[in-house]
């Protein structure tokens, strides 16, 4: 509800009976008339429809847009990866090649050791290069320090060499390395004796921080993320990045669910996860069991096109408001030997309008546009039946201005009259929907009503508004805060009969007087 709103709906209600009257009147009119409105209605209905043709074939290009983006950075990164996994895995089989040809003689590991040094030098994404024996003893590291006594055994990538046998790469769960204390993505191969006896590992860590600059940098709106997983549901990264995540296992996740039932194809679709539709793109990572997924939700995808189409709504609304004062016009030329019945509608209509400014007036708060106390009473009573008879939650809100007397002390009445209207502001700006009700109770207090809203939707709406004011940072030197706040009291029930309403007040109330007591600023049940 914009500022002005609750005398535009005010206006509403009351015009509605006018221009149903009018009507009336219009249809005993002569055909000519009936030709003329008809003639507009259908403008406008035509109108409406090549609009409403044009926002849904436009919502439909913006997803294939979406889609086709989502596609080109999978696969972007997935080809990324796939060249620092591929970088990392060709400097392993050079360095088993030369360790099952060569032997482990001293010479041999001092030429293995300035080898390793020289290849980190070209290899950005790698933290480390290793070679460890068949005990876990480390031989060779391309950090160049000291590493007596230290041992790997006891590593799953170790463990999994040492037992199976197989000659090809394998790439483990995130760890934390011995020698940077960063977190790496190991990726190793088996060293095998002449007999084919598990001769020891060679390791490649590949910094995490290498991928995470990149996807950090990806413009991936609310709720968007990206993924680098394993194919036995080991999460290699997330982004936005949470060091705690990392090598958690996500394979019971409904994205990743989606991606195990189709092999883990390289794929974009849409697909509803934790009730929000979302656009899932995944592309695997070469022949490596990895692969990369892309989560957007469609709703933030589709921000700019509901931007467009309110103003395209807004542009049409204008276009037949147009049009209906073009038809108007026409109208009252035809009506020209019907003058005297002419300004006797007009003088009604006259009439009517000052009427509704009247009463308009009676229940507007002429400082803050809110609806006054009066208007609210009605309104309680109103909402508190229905929601007895329909049997729904009602909530209610009550605010105060902190300190407010000591502002009007230090500030003048003037600046306490602003201080309320921007108070009043931020009341409406944290309604989120048409039925919501905020006005002004007296002085610096106010009160919101909200219908068919639990306990729980009413702490949000309070939190807004407590947020929005405190925002402004209207300067109050004689609160704790410094700025202008507010308490809120809130307080939501099922009424039972009319006679509720006072009492969910006189609870909401009391809630406020907790609030306060609770050091102001927040907002108490």
């Amino acid at each position: 509800m914009k500022r002005d709103g609750a005398a535009a709906l005010l206006r509403k209600e009351l015009e509605h009976r006018e221009d149903v009257r009018f009507g009336r009147l219009v249809g005993k009119r002569r055909p000519v008339r009936a030709a003329t409105v008809s003639l507009v209605l259908l403008a406008g209905i035509m109108a409406a429809a090549v609009l409403a043709w044009s926002l849904v074939h436009a919502r439909a290009l913006e997803l294939a847009r979406a889609r086709i983006a989502a596609t080109n950075t999978v696969l972007t990164l997935a080809n990324q990866a796939n060249s620092s996994f591929n970088v990392a895995d060709t400097v392993l089989v050079s360095l088993v090649d030369k360790i099952e040809v060569e032997g482990w003689s001293e010479l041999n590991v001092d030429r293995l050791r300035t080898l390793m040094a020289k290849q980190m030098e070209h290899l950005p994404a790698l933290q480390g290069l290793f070679v460890y024996d068949e005990t876990g003893r480390w031989i060779a590291t391309s950090a160049g320090r000291s590493y007596e006594g230290r041992n790997n055994a006891d590593r799953t990538y170790f463990q999994y060499h040492k037992h199976a046998r197989d000659r090809g790469v394998h790439i483990g769960s995130p760890i934390v390395g011995r020698t940077s204390g960063v977190w790496v993505v190991p990726v190793s191969r088996r060293i095998e004796h002449p007999d084919g006896r598990f001769a020891g590992v060679a390791l490649a860590t590949i910094k995490i921080d290498f991928y995470r600059s990149i996807y950090s940098s990806l413009e991936l709106g609310p709720g968007g993320q990206v993924m680098m997983t394993l194919n036995d549901g080991s999460l290699l990264l997330r982004s936005p990045f949470d060091a705690r995540e990392l090598g958690s296992n996500i394979a019971s996740t409904p994205s990743f669910f989606l991606q195990a039932k189709h092999d883990f194809a390289t794929r974009t679709v849409e697909a509803v996860i934790d009730g929000k539709t979302h656009i899932l793109s995944h592309a695997r990572i070469g022949a490596y069991p990895v692969g990369i997924t892309l989560l957007q939700d469609q709703k933030a995808v589709l921000a700019g096109w509901r931007h467009s189409a309110m103003f395209a709504c807004l542009a049409l609304l204008l276009l037949i408001a147009g049009l209906l004062l073009l038809g108007r016009r026409v109208v009252r030329q035809l009506d020209v030997r019907e003058q005297l019945e002419g300004e006797l509608l007009s003088t009604k209509a006259h009439l009517e309008t000052a009427n509704t400014a009247l009463s308009t007036m009676a229940y507007i708060d002429g400082l803050t546009d809110l609806f006054n106390r009066r208007y609210y009473e009605l309104a309680l009573q109103r909402e508190v039946g229905r929601a007895s008879r329909n049997g729904t939650p009602f909530a209610v809100l009550m605010l105060d201005i902190d300190y407010f007397k000591h502002y009007n002390d230090r500030y003048g009445h003037q600046a306490g009259d602003a201080a309320l209207v921007a108070v009043a502001q931020a009341i409406q700006r944290g309604l989120r929907r048409s039925g919501d009700l905020a006005a002004r109770y007296g002085g610096e207090e106010f009160v919101v009503i909200l219908p068919d809203t639990d306990l729980a939707g009413a702490r949000e709406v309070a939190e807004t508004i407590r947020v929005s004011v405190q925002a402004r940072a209207l300067p109050h030197a004689d609160s704790p805060l410094g700025v202008v706040t507010v308490s809120i009291g809130m307080h939501a029930t099922i009424p039972h009969d009319a006679e509720d309403g006072a009492n969910v007040v006189g609870q909401a109330d009391a809630a406020l007087y907790r609030a306060k007591t609770a050091g102001r600023n927040c907002a108490a049940t």
